[in-house]
């Protein structure tokens, strides 16, 4: 084997190695365009997660604030402190937060007030900040955030304590199986709750449940054989329609490929 093949092969194999760890072993740690800290927005200062993120119980996507909604604070809040007034400083779980000397994301020091002339600079050039998005899901596959917020789920099930770090890195992988298990399980749990009150759900079609899922409701006579018409809201002003039963509860229903693929 000539030199140079060996050559090529230590640097395949290192190439190799770098793209598995940094790619699919380490964590991945955007950099942004300007220090955000979710800690201090979050946590030090208890900013909901909605009040930034505001169409995420409207929408699939829940929403990445504008420079307009950031300057709508950051007007005022200019975090001008004089390095020698202790009252400067803020504790938090612990640490002691200092504006003008913050170790962000434990790599490096920042000044707060340099980072809001920087969010000042894109609102003064009428331009967009490019934020990097660290939450992947695969192209084929879709997360919509709207059903997951409605049915109850906290924010810290995908993303963590984001008040407790500056940069809030994946907590979990968004695969399939992961999704899957999780929707099982929320399922089985619901099922035997609304079962207490209703016995004949355990033996419904599996299109029966889906569509009971989706809607809310199931008919009266698919659960009850001798249904009283008086159960549920009525059908149509026939006395003998069927009627339908409010289950009024969010079932986590998934046997629907397009529920989550493109």
């Amino acid at each position: 084997m000539s030199k140079k093949l060996i050559f090529l092969t230590i640097i395949a194999f290192v190439a190799t190695v770098a793209i598995t760890y940094f790619g699919f072993i380490k964590e991945y740690e955007p950099h942004q365009p300007i220090a955000f800290s979710h800690k201090i927005h979050s946590g030090v200062n208890n900013i909901p997660c909605t009040y930034c993120h505001s169409y995420v119980a409207k929408s699939s996507q829940p929403g990445i604030p504008s420079v307009m909604e950031c300057m709508g604070c950051h007007t005022y809040v200019k975090a001008e402190y004089d390095s020698n007034d202790p009252e400067r400083l803020r504790e938090y779980k612990g640490e002691v937060i200092d504006p003008n000397n913050y170790l962000y994301d434990n790599r490096k020091r920042i000044v707060f007030e340099e980072e809001i002339k920087k969010l000042t600079g894109y609102w003064e050039r009428k331009e967009p900040i490019v934020w990097v998005n660290y939450h992947y899901v695969a192209e084929h596959a879709k997360f919509p955030h709207k059903p997951h917020i409605r049915y109850g789920l906290e924010c810290t099930t995908c993303h963590g304590n984001v008040d407790e770090v500056d940069i809030p890195k994946p907590i979990v992988k968004i695969q399939m199986g992961w999704c899957i298990s999780c929707h099982e399980e929320k399922l089985d749990a619901n099922f035997k709750e609304i079962e207490a009150n209703h016995k004949g759900i355990s033996e419904l079609s599996d299109l029966d449940k889906r569509i009971m899922s989706h809607t809310g409701r199931i008919r009266s006579d698919k659960l009850y054989k001798d249904y009283d018409h008086k159960l549920g809201d009525k059908h149509s002003n026939k006395d003998y329609a069927p009627k339908l039963i409010n289950i009024e509860k969010e079932v986590a229903w998934l046997k629907d490929c397009s529920t989550c693929h493109y």
